[in-house]
C-alpha cells in the first residue's frame, strides 16, 4: 500500500473546532481512557472566543464543519500531489477556480449519492436535474445531521457558487480567530519542527500498529494519506474509505507516544474489559447486535442526553468495539474485536477447550 504522511492544516482548524463544540465528551472519554489530557492554552482561547461569536453565520459554519468534518477532502481540495512531509496551508485550498467548484460539487455528489443517500452516482445526477424536490426531501430524512448541515448540503447541489462563497468567507473569518488564539502558530511551529527531526517512517510504522491494535485490513489498492494534527492530542476519526484512497487523521501524540510501539495483547484486554464493565454500554452493544443504527437512535433507545451517548460512543470506538461510519453516521458492532478478546483471554490464561 503506498503511504503519503503529511499537514493538511484545515483538519487542525476541524479539530479544533470540534473540541470547541464538545468539550465535555472529548475530555471525559481521554479521562476513563486513563489519558491525562490538559488542552493547551491556545486551545482553550480559541474555544473561547468561537462560542462567544453570536452570528448566525459562525453557527452555521462550525455546525457543518464539525458534522461533515471528514468530507473536507473534497470541500478543501489540494492542488497538487500531496508528498510526505508536506504542509498545505488552509489559504491554499481557498483559491477556487469554477472548474475546481465544478470538481468539488461531483465529488461530493458520489460521496452523497452512496453513503448517505444509498443511490448510484448516475442515479443522483438524474434527479437534480428532473427531480430536484424529491432530492431536497431525501436530504431532510439523512440522520445524524442538523438543519444547518442540510442547508449548506443544499446550497452546494442547487447553489454550488453560493455554497462555496460561504464556505471560503466563513472559512477565512474563523482563520483569524484561529490566528489570534495563537493556536495555529503553535501548531505550525509543532508540525514542522516533527517533520524536520523525524523521518516518515515512524508515522507509517505507528499507522501499522493503529491497524494491528483495530484490527483492520485496509484495501491496498489504494493509496493512504496520514494527515496530522495537533490541535486535539489522540483523537484521530478512523480510517475513512473514499471512492479513490483512505484517509487517516493522527493526532501527533498518537505517533509520537500511543502507536509508537506495538500495543501488548494484555493492555488491549485491560481498556476493552473496563469499557465493557459499564450497564449501558454493554446494553448499547446489545442493541446493535440487533441491527446498526444512527448514533440519533441511540440517544431515544438509552433516553440520555447527546453528548451523554457521544461519551459512550467515544470510549466504544477508542476500544474497537464498534465501527462509526463517518459519511452515514451508522454505528455497528466490531464482532470480530470480540471474538479475539476470548481468545486473548484463553490464552492469556492458558484455558483450555474441553474436547467434545
Amino acid at each position: 500500500m503506498e503511504m503519503i504522511a503529511g499537514y493538511f492544516e484545515i483538519y487542525d482548524l476541524t479539530m479544533a473546532i470540534h473540541f470547541s463544540l464538545n468539550t465535555g465528551p472529548v475530555e471525559k472519554v481521554l479521562k476513563t481512557l486513563g489519558v491525562d489530557y490538559e488542552p493547551t492554552k491556545e486551545l482553550i482561547d480559541f474555544r473561547d472566543t468561537l462560542l462567544q461569536d453570536s452570528e448566525w453565520t459562525t453557527r452555521m459554519y462550525t455546525t457543518f464543519m464539525d458534522e461533515l468534518g471528514v468530507m473536507a477532502p473534497i470541500l478543501f481540495p489540494i492542488k497538487q500531489k500531496m508528498l510526505d512531509g508536506m504542509v498545505v496551508t488552509i489559504e491554499e485550498s481557498l483559491n477556487i477556480s469554477d472548474e475546481g467548484l465544478q470538481m468539488i460539487r461531483d465529488r461530493f455528489i458520489q460521496v452523497l449519492a452512496d453513503r448517505r443517500l444509498r443511490v448510484s452516482y448516475e442515479t443522483l445526477l438524474k434527479m437534480l436535474l428532473e427531480q430536484p424536490s424529491e432530492v431536497a426531501r431525501a436530504i431532510d430524512t439523512i440522520e445524524g445531521i442538523s438543519a444547518d448541515t442540510i442547508w449548506f448540503i443544499n446550497q452546494l447541489l442547487f447553489f454550488p457558487k453560493t455554497a462555496m462563497d460561504f464556505l471560503v468567507a466563513n472559512t477565512l473569518k474563523i482563520l483569524k480567530l484561529y490566528e489570534k488564539s495563537g493556536l495555529r502558530e503553535l501548531n505550525l511551529k509543532t508540525i514542522r519542527n516533527y517533520f524536520e527531526n523525524q523521518s516518515s517512517q515512524k508515522i507509517k510504522d505507528a499507522f501499522l500498529n493503529y491497524l494491528d491494535y483495530y484490527d483492520i485490513a485496509p484495501d491496498e489498492s489504494k493509496p493512504l494519506y496520514i494527515a496530522l494534527q495537533n490541535s486535539v492530542s489522540r483523537t484521530n476519526s478512523g480510517l475513512m474509505t473514499y471512492p479513490t484512497f483512505h484517509l487517516l487523521i493522527m493526532g501527533l501524540e498518537e505517533v509520537t507516544q500511543d502507536f509508537s510501539g506495538r500495543i501488548p495483547k494484555e493492555v488491549r484486554l485491560q481498556s476493552l474489559l473496563k469499557v465493557l464493565s459499564d450497564e449501558t454500554r454493554f446494553r448499547i452493544l446489545k442493541r446493535l447486535n440487533f441491527q446498526p443504527v444512527p448514533q440519533k437512535r441511540l440517544v431515544e433507545f438509552t433516553g440520555l442526553a447527546k453528548s451523554t451517548i457521544s461519551y459512550h460512543m467515544g470510549l466504544l470506538f477508542k476500544s474497537s468495539l464498534i465501527d462509526i461510519d463517518p459519511f452515514s453516521n451508522i454505528v455497528s458492532v466490531r464482532k470480530e474485536t470480540l471474538r479475539k478478546a476470548a481468545a486473548d483471554i484463553r490464552n492469556l490464561l492458558a484455558i483450555k477447550e474441553k474436547k467434545q
